[in-house]
């Protein structure tokens, strides 16, 4: 009986630490985020059942832990009430940060976890292979998946105006591998940098960056698909655009939702200005395009671009006409149009939605008619968290008597260019 008793008090004690460490936000990524890649690499190289079997308890203590940090984030407890300037403003960079962490933890594990999960499908199934082409869209999905996961997340992790615009951009097919062209581009510069300064470091940053050719290769094929106007890949990139657009404008918090609308306006009338141009300038279009190709089969992009990739880009479009273009180009722009059509629909609700938490805050004010000073810093950071304006918030807090200094100089000032076409005052 003894022993029975002291098993059951470990036992009572590790389940007490596991939810203590659930309960814990998620510290530096390189306290949870190493262990957790390399216990995943441990298991991809075990045998397939042994390998989810080991990986399964820690992928449930993640996503329980994922799921308890998600709540605290709901909760505004990593916003923060910070005063600057005479005015309290939100300091958002720990929340931010969690915000990050959760999705990074959540995309390594559902990573790993679908690979154990299909290692374990084909040991059942001894024999089964996946067709070409299914395997090629499957590729094509993991990788424009991974990529707006990994822009959403640098977004989240830096504070990048330029991550928030990409991760809205890279959600089809053709501009993803162009942004990859792009990047392959400047790694071989920075190699052609690095071996002109004399170091013999170009071999070990290509054998570093190698997997920057195995994912062009992938994009190539489907692009290529793409230009031969295949319909399941258009229909794919659609279907992708719609959902990871979704996705990016259900998620995004609060306080970026002004920026993250700015960007898809953008989108939607880019798309509609170059489909537009490619109508009109097609004919002039298709002939600088295919001399493009041609061309870059041998210069400094087929230094950074596999050229199994490019010869196959540049044969498709040889045999391109005018009309042939012009269908590329709606092709290109649809998964966008429809995509940002769902997702301003997206942001509009979440807008309306923040507008009736704000609100609702000055109502309270108005019912109660007093103030308690306790819950005030709270009421103020949910205000401002869901885009109140200072100047109503102040003035809500003058109309029950509560000591709101007045701004100083309170005194009439000149409208900016903003507040004229706007019609809205800035707080000031």
């Amino acid at each position: 009986m003894g022993i029975v008793h002291d098993i059951e008090r470990a036992a009572r004690a590790a389940a007490a630490r596991l939810r203590e460490w659930v309960a814990r936000p998620f510290g530096s990524a390189y306290r949870w985020g190493v262990p957790l890649v390399l216990l995943a690499a441990l298991c991809l190289a075990l045998p397939a059942g042994a390998g989810l079997a080991l990986f399964a308890p820690f992928a449930v203590a993640f996503t329980w832990k994922a799921v308890s940090v998600s709540r605290r984030i709901h909760r505004l407890e990593f916003v923060k009430l910070v005063d600057e300037g005479g005015g309290a403003h939100l300091d958002t960079e720990a929340d931010r940060l969690q915000r990050a962490w959760v999705l990074g933890c959540v995309s390594v594990v559902g990573l790993a976890v679908a690979l154990l999960a299909f290692r374990v499908a084909v040991a059942l199934v001894p024999g089964a292979e996946l067709a070409g082409s299914v395997a090629l869209y499957l590729g094509f999905a993991a990788v424009l998946l991974g990529g707006f996961l990994l822009f959403y997340y640098a977004a989240l992790r830096f504070d990048s105006g330029l991550a928030r615009g990409l991760a809205s951009i890279a959600v089809t097919l053709p501009a993803f591998f162009v942004i990859v062209a792009l990047l392959s581009v400047l790694l071989s510069w920075g190699m052609r940098i690095v071996a002109a300064l004399g170091l013999s470091a170009e071999t070990m940053i290509a054998d570093g960056f190698s997997w920057v050719y195995d994912v062009q290769r992938v994009l190539g094929s489907a692009t290529n698909y793409f230009v031969q106007q295949d319909a399941v890949v258009i229909g794919g990139s659609i279907v992708f655009a719609a959902l990871l657009l979704l996705l990016y404008a259900y998620t995004v918090p609060y306080y970026w939702m002004a920026s993250v609308a700015r960007w898809f306006k953008g989108l939607g009338l880019a798309a509609v200005v170059f489909s537009g141009a490619a109508i009109v300038f097609a004919g002039a279009w298709v002939v600088d395009v295919q001399r493009w190709a041609a061309e870059s089969e041998g210069g400094q992009l087929a230094s950074a671009i596999d050229a199994d990739v490019l010869s196959s880009q540049a044969a498709s479009l040889s045999g391109y006409r005018a009309d042939d273009l012009v269908a590329l180009v709606k092709a290109f722009v649809l998964p966008y149009t429809v995509g940002v059509f769902v997702a301003n629909a997206v942001v509009a609700y979440r807008k309306a939605k923040a507008k009736r938490e704000s609100d609702a805050i000055l109502d309270g004010f108005a019912r109660e008619g007093s103030v308690d000073e306790a819950v005030l810093p709270e009421r103020e950071k949910r205000y401002l968290y869901f885009g109140g304006r200072r100047t109503l918030w102040d003035i809500a807090l003058r109309s029950i008597r509560a000591d709101v200094p007045l701004p100083s100089p309170f005194a009439p000032r000149k409208l900016t260019w903003k507040e004229r076409l706007t019609g809205e005052l800035e707080d000031r």
